[in-house]
């Protein structure tokens, strides 16, 4: 890799944390893999397919509202217990894992990258369970795609990354979801992102919308929205894509907060934008305490959702939240929209 690198804002299908230890000082702290429960009950309610876009399909055709998780296998707390059974009878579909760009690129072996491990771990010991780990762009050769396709993951989620390099193999997402789709035909499921209000690094939505054109024509299966606050802006982008024939499913990418400086931190990294009298409102909630803020967020994005989903002729049924490994305001969220669909 050169040193011609440039950091970006929200390029794949998550954000990150903020970490608020220098480089040197962060770069000493163990990462341990988290810990997970589930029940057998509900591991027995999975699709007998491993295939997401299957999965995903069948259950568009019945009509049934589905959602999954994002998970981070980087995780400083030993103790870390990532609870299923506070899901409820019905799991998430699937469970995708982030790509860390810039420190993943470091580990020589991709099958010790720690979001692999663990994605891997979860594949082989939960076979009901469908993963889908990301794979970003940034560091990648055809060399370390061809060791990562033989890891045999069934469901990928393709990002160009939060890092770019001016040398690197693969520019966009899309060459990354072409060479994959060569190799694997219909034996993989690819997903991508999708922006509601456009890419930052992009001046209009049709040159967005171009780019995610080219990313469909390359083979990606779903689309995983980002991080929006604006039911319309997704409504609107949904039907876009139905208008420039973009017909493969699209699952609503959703974000909760925990709390106000989350909130900010996600705003200021991702340059989404949300309207001023929402913002206050979260402002508001959040000096009356933490229990209050978290009630107010879970309602207000329960809404969200369902103003998109309620929504005629855009036949949308699926969610995908960003956890940053806290389920407590999915479990929120999900209590929420269970009192109106069955999800």
């Amino acid at each position: 890799m050169s040193s011609n690198i440039t950091n970006t804002t929200h390029l794949g299908a998550h954000f990150l944390p903020k970490v608020d230890t220098p480089p040197l000082e962060s770069a000493k702290l163990e990462s341990c893999e988290p810990k997970f429960r589930f029940s057998e009950q509900q591991l027995r309610k999975y699709p007998k397919t491993q295939q997401l876009k299957i999965a995903v399909a069948e259950k568009i055709e019945k009509k049934e509202y589905f959602y999954g998780i994002e998970i981070l296998a980087r995780n400083h707390n030993p103790k870390l217990m990532l609870d299923y059974t506070k899901f409820g009878k019905m799991l998430p579909l699937f469970t995708s894992l982030v790509w860390l760009g810039l420190d993943y690129s470091r580990v020589a072996n991709v099958g010790k990258v720690e979001s692999v491990r663990v994605a891997k771990k979860l594949k082989d010991n939960q076979r009901e369970m469908l993963i889908a780990p990301h794979l970003s762009c940034y560091g990648l050769d055809t060399k370390r795609l061809k060791e990562f396709m033989e890891l045999n993951f069934t469901n990928i989620v393709i990002v160009r990354g939060d890092q770019y390099d001016n040398e690197q193999e693969f520019k966009y997402a899309s060459q990354l979801v072409a060479q994959i789709k060569r190799e694997c035909q219909d034996s993989i499921t690819i997903a991508v992102a999708g922006h509601p209000e456009g890419h930052p690094s992009v001046s209009t939505m049709q040159e967005d919308m171009k780019f995610l054109i080219e990313k469909i024509n390359g083979g990606a299966d779903l689309i995983i929205t980002q991080v929006c606050f604006k039911a319309q802006a997704l409504i609107d982008f949904i039907k876009s894509c139905r208008l420039h024939s973009i017909n493969i499913p699209i699952i609503l990418g959703i974000y909760v907060p925990d709390n106000i400086k989350s909130l900010q931190f996600l705003m200021e990294l991702t340059k989404i934008e949300m309207c001023e009298e929402d913002l206050q409102q979260y402002r508001y909630h959040a000096s009356n305490g933490t229990d209050a803020f978290r009630f107010f967020a879970a309602q207000k994005v329960s809404q969200m959702i369902l103003t998109v989903l309620k929504t005629q002729d855009i036949n949308i049924y699926g969610i995908h939240f960003f956890t940053m490994n806290k389920f407590g305001m999915v479990t929120k969220v999900l209590e929420e929209l269970r009192k109106y669909i069955k999800i």
